[in-house]
């Protein structure tokens, strides 16, 4: 068997203009959103074995959280910046066969996209700091995936009203 988790960043600031995409760090709402998930997703008992991140800042404080959390390792990999789902998939492939639970920290509308790969069900969106898992209770090698099974979809609006 072999599982998957992908959460998006948390919510970013927009507030100066002169900051790169890349570069934007995370909002008051983002930080709290953050605490509040990283507790919630715990919960879950659901650990990967590692987590691979994009670099960008946004996701870099968001994935730190995650590893601290979870007390697991964390790697940051360029190509994940703003990866789509076709690449992502590429990249899930290729991931080596002793790990079985594997987080990935990124953005959308990757996220969104492969969480629709695997699953029937239509999402529209991941909002951000969500948090999707999904289980292949057939597949002992990551180039086997098929279709999935949710183990679950965690987002910060289900613990905080709308603001």
């Amino acid at each position: 068997m072999k599982r998957l988790i992908f959460m998006r960043h948390a919510k970013s600031c927009w507030d100066d203009p002169d900051i790169s995409d890349f570069d934007r760090p995370l909002n008051k709402r983002g930080k709290r959103d953050l605490d509040r998930m990283s507790s919630e997703i715990l919960k879950q008992q659901i650990v990967p074995d590692v987590i691979f991140s994009s670099p960008s800042v946004r996701t870099k404080i968001t994935a730190t959280k995650m590893s601290e959390t979870l007390d697991v390792p964390l790697h940051f990999n360029k190509d994940l910046y703003h990866i789509l789902d076709d690449e992502l998939l590429g990249e899930i492939r290729l991931l080596d066969n002793s790990l079985n639970t594997v987080m990935f920290v990124i953005h959308n509308p990757g996220i969104t996209d492969i969480r629709n790969h695997f699953l029937e069900d239509y999402l529209e969106n991941v909002p951000t700091c969500g948090c999707v898992a999904l289980s292949f209770e057939e597949a002992n090698d990551w180039s086997e995936l098929s279709e999935a099974t949710e183990l679950f979809f965690e987002y910060p609006k289900l613990y905080f009203s709308k603001k």
